[in-house]
């Protein structure tokens, strides 16, 4: 009897993170049809020689006549692309800027109405480079392995009591080695080890490409070719900085005078004049003007502390009175509100171009949800889930997470070599990277409208990090009109893929 329960008993299907669904497509792009294939899937990572997690990522490659791929393709570059957050998956560049379907929106960078629509990306990078779409563990479908995942040291537990999740891979430091052991894992089982490597990352995904730029050849052998920084950050004590930091303040100043010339309220704007001219104008003013009085403070003289404030107001559409009473300085969450409050209207911090009606104007404070990236969502959910299930076949019954919340409340920022509650730059890693591979190219880029990560402190750091280096001719920065998500914008994502192919 047992034997013959146990012959007809169910055989139990293997878990989703074992299997890979391969499919194919075709891309309208650069004049061309291109047929690809893609593996969606995941990787698993080890711990102490014991699978710890899984990481879900997307391939794709170019197909030549319908075949599998042939030795000639390991020849071609490959380029692994995520975001940031901490805790977003990589669904932004994916289905927004460089995978070969993107989420269709208006030209302008607005947001589309609900359901969204895929179309072909014509801005794809596939006609340039393989590309591979990482979700880091906690985020996408990647998790960490069961047998792990509880955190045997915590006495944490959820509202059901069970155990809290392992935030093992939470952390700055065994992030970026996780990054590295998938890299080099992935390189060996695709056999792409002798292809140009490139790395592109998004916000604190470009934190974690300068970083990379040096662990990855220093601890990994991976040698690259070539990194894209998208709206990145490099340094965290400006952009943790508190009020009194006036080098922080001078860095916000060229965003927001382009957010107020963008809604016709900058004085300083000429007619006719070009963006990048008045930008131009707007960091001379930041450094050369407004920083030296600002960070005098009370032992400047009244005279010069109120020009700069004057100044200050006919850069960026606000009252003099307003910046007087606050010390000649504003935040971004102060200007966001303060800016259009006359038309009941708040701009969003990831792109200042946007705005939102306020739902209560008479409060002292925007009690509203930002329109930038909580408008986005409901847009890269529903992108994100559309292509992974459907177009590409993944068979998983786990929620796809955009953008994980508990992962960024519980991120491990302290430094474990130094004990600082917040960990290094990547400018310094940026610097010996580029040092140890002086033919790697390096290319930053950013939305002007973005007041998150701004994108004069990119460029004022790129400024002094190659001022008189030899590695300063294969590094290239760029600013286009929109947000940290300036993909969004029709111009600024064709001039983002001019620029990237422009590297490769």
């Amino acid at each position: 009897m047992t034997d013959q329960a146990d012959a007809q008993a169910p055989t139990k299907a293997p878990p989703a993170e074992h299997e890979t669904f391969e499919s194919r497509g075709s891309l309208m792009a650069g004049g061309r049809k291109l047929n690809y294939q893609a593996t969606a899937g995941w990787l698993p990572l080890f711990k102490d020689e014991r699978e710890s997690a899984r990481v879900f990522h997307t391939y794709y490659r170019i197909s030549s006549r319908g075949a599998r791929i042939n030795s000639r393709a390991t020849k071609r570059p490959l380029t692994f692309v995520f975001n940031g957050g901490p805790g977003a998956a990589s669904a932004y560049l994916h289905v927004g800027a460089v995978g070969p379907k993107r989420v269709d929106t208006p030209a302008d960078g607005s947001l589309p109405a609900s359901p969204v629509r895929l179309v072909d990306n014509a801005e794809s990078w596939l006609p340039f480079t393989d590309l591979v779409f990482i979700d880091p563990v906690g985020t996408g479908l990647s998790r960490t392995t069961p047998e792990q995942r509880v955190d045997k040291n915590s006495g944490d537990s959820d509202k059901s009591g069970n155990p809290a999740e392992d935030t093992f891979y939470w952390d700055v430091a065994k992030d970026l080695e996780a990054l590295c052991d998938f890299i080099s894992g992935f390189l060996s089982k695709q056999g792409r080890w002798s292809s140009p490597i490139h790395l592109a990352g998004e916000s604190y995904g470009g934190y974690r490409v300068g970083r990379l730029v040096r662990m990855l050849q220093e601890q990994a052998g991976v040698g690259l070719s070539g990194a894209i920084l998208i709206s990145p950050v490099f340094e965290w004590d400006t952009l943790f900085a508190g009020r009194f930091n006036s080098l922080a303040a001078a860095m916000s100043i060229p965003s927001f005078a382009a957010a107020a010339r963008f809604h016709g309220r900058a004085p300083q704007a000429r007619a006719g004049e070009p963006l990048a001219d008045f930008l131009r104008r707007a960091e001379r003013f930041a450094l050369a003007d407004y920083l030296p009085a600002n960070a005098l403070g009370g032992t400047a003289s009244a005279a010069a502390r109120r020009k700069a404030t004057n100044e200050l107001a006919r850069w960026i559409g606000l009252d003099a009175g307003l910046l007087a009473s606050r010390g000649g300085r504003i935040d971004r969450v102060s200007f966001c509100r303060e800016l259009l409050r006359d038309e009941h209207k708040v701009l969003g911090w990831y792109d200042a171009a946007t705005t939102t009606e306020d739902p209560f104007p008479a409060s002292d404070v925007f009690e509203g949800v930002d329109p930038t990236l909580g408008g986005l969502n409901r847009i890269y959910v529903a992108a994100a889930n559309t292509h992974i299930r459907e177009n590409l076949g993944v068979n998983s019954e786990r929620t796809y997470e955009l953008l994980n919340y508990a992962v960024n409340r519980k991120w491990q920022w302290r430094d474990d070599h130094s004990g600082a509650p917040v960990p290094p730059g990547a400018t310094d890693d940026l610097a010996v990277g580029l040092t140890m591979n002086p033919d790697m190219k390096l290319l930053v880029v950013h939305g002007v409208y973005d007041l998150v990560t701004p994108y004069f402190e990119s460029k004022h750091l790129l400024q002094q990090l190659t001022d008189g280096s030899s590695p300063a001719r294969h590094i290239r920065f760029a600013g286009y009109e929109g947000g940290h998500m300036f993909y969004m914008w029709r111009a600024s994502r064709r001039a983002f893929t001019r620029d990237a192919r422009r590297l490769y």
